[in-house]
């Protein structure tokens, strides 16, 4: 139900952003217009400011008048972790989730913007999803959205919002997949919450069904084996929301292959049914994840996941903070009270007496605040870590391109900074466009090829080495 809202939701990647105006009627969405704005250029950092005049241009061409709105993103923008949840209140989980945050995503903790989905519980532990993003890249969102007029309420994972639209068969294991022109998104749901998401590049295909069913088959078959809880044999159900457009027949191609434990259901005729889609597709591109961020955020419950107000360090009265204080005026009350003691033992029983039941109110505070000094002093060592190496990897991975022509079989690192790099590649073009990648990163140095040459055998590839020296990013 959304209640009397209108809201535009945006489902941005870096190629452009598909916008949906949603409203409501008699309590039910209602999809009132559809559109897609392609970007002149892909969205990075210094040009969201224009790209954001262009899709302020592109809204007001196309009649959506609203300014309140809220963004979906590609799942490719963030990194997921699936972790357990101790037994607490809210606010304590999303303090103990922080901690937990900076252990396991290796980026300094000021770069990313943590938050959680899931349902912690109070009485045992519990899997919550662990999510993190840039935070350069939300505010190139916010830089984007701002110069194209909008009032951005909520920013999420476009397939977290699209899981969350109600199944016709509600099963305890539950998959989902939206497919894109050059890439796919996947999501597992178990027990009504998100468990997983994937982000998989899809390139261009001679259209054939079969072709393409098969590479979301093993996408999907990947996703249940990983995903998969160990006691969950079957029956699944995944759902299908297809904006790429698929070719026809891709549908009974995946119930055919998948097997008859595995239900698919299309998840375009799903939203048609709830009138949030005019027939199949309205517009140049059907809205599908637009509609469901602009669902997600008009409705009464919040964003699975909201990264522009997310549940992990928000800026409030923290718990730690009361425990310090507490902690704090319980050594000022034991400082006074031995002085009262050395001064006026004799004659004044009667405060000894008072300050004895002060303490006594005040032990488990003394406690708490113990503890957490021992927690942050442990947690302290974290910070030390130096991530040179995994930055080292990272500007590898940076310059190797999305499409698999080219990939990495093998990686050294010398503690003296150099390195070496072994793959293999479909082609000579490929290959060096790769090297070209790392002589331009600052990062690298003595950057030479060893060898290009061709794998043998009846695969027509070429392997290659480099061998380079890591600066750093100044």
């Amino acid at each position: 139900m959304l209640g009397t809202r209108t809201i535009l939701g945006l489902a941005i990647d870096e190629c452009g952003a598909v916008v949906a105006e949603v409203g409501a009627r008699s309590g039910r969405p209602e999809v009132r217009r559809v559109g897609q704005c392609v970007f002149e250029e892909k969205l990075g950092p210094g040009n969201g400011r224009t790209l954001g005049h262009t899709l302020r241009q592109f809204l007001r061409a196309n009649h959506f008048s609203l300014k309140n709105a809220a963004v979906g993103i590609p799942t490719k923008w963030v990194v997921a972790r699936e972790v357990t949840s101790p037994p607490a209140g809210a606010d304590a989980v999303a303090g103990l989730l922080a901690i937990q945050a900076e252990r396991t995503f290796s980026l300094n903790a000021g770069e990313l913007i943590f938050d959680y989905c899931g349902r912690p519980s109070t009485s045992q532990s519990s899997k919550v999803m662990l999510l993190a993003a840039r935070r350069q890249m939300i505010e190139q969102i916010k830089e984007l959205t701002a110069a194209a007029g909008l009032r951005v309420q909520s920013v999420t994972v476009s397939a977290l919002a699209l899981g969350s639209v109600p199944s016709s068969n509600a099963r305890e294991q539950r998959y989902g997949i939206y497919t894109r022109p050059t890439y796919c998104e996947f999501w597992s749901h178990a027990d009504g919450a998100p468990r997983s998401i994937k982000h998989v590049a899809m390139p261009a295909t001679n259209g054939e069904p079969g072709d393409q069913a098969k590479r979301l088959i093993s996408s999907l078959e990947q996703l249940i084996l990983v995903s998969g809880s160990q006691d969950q044999t079957g029956p699944h159900e995944v759902i299908l929301y297809d904006d790429a457009p698929l070719s026809d027949g891709v549908v009974d191609q995946l119930r055919t292959q998948i097997g008859p434990r595995v239900t698919v259901t299309d998840g375009n005729t799903v939203l048609a049914s709830s009138g949030l889609l005019n027939g199949d597709r309205a517009g140049p591109s059907g809205g599908i994840a637009a509609v469901a961020v602009a669902v997600a955020a008009a409705g009464p419950q919040k964003p699975a996941v909201d990264f522009l107000n997310p549940r992990i360090g928000r800026k409030k009265t923290s718990p730690h903070k009361r425990v310090a204080t507490w902690a704090f005026l319980a050594g000022v009350v034991l400082l006074g009270a031995a002085a009262v003691v050395v001064a006026n033992w004799h004659g004044k029983r009667t405060d000894i007496t008072f300050f004895g039941e002060q303490l006594e109110l005040i032990a488990d505070d003394v406690a708490v605040a113990r503890d957490l000094r021992d927690r942050l002093s442990y947690a302290g060592s974290w910070t030390s870590r130096d991530p040179r190496f995994l930055e080292c990897i990272l500007q590898l991975t940076l310059a190797f391109p999305e499409s698999p022509r080219v990939w990495a079989t093998s990686l050294a690192l010398s503690e003296t900074s150099e390195g070496s790099l072994i793959g293999r590649a479909t082609d000579e073009q490929s290959f060096y466009e790769v090297l070209n990648n790392i002589k331009q990163n600052a990062a690298f140095s003595d950057v030479m090829m060893m060898y290009l040459r061709d794998a043998g055998g009846s695969a027509q590839e070429k392997t290659f080495a480099v061998t380079f020296k890591f600066q750093g990013v100044k």
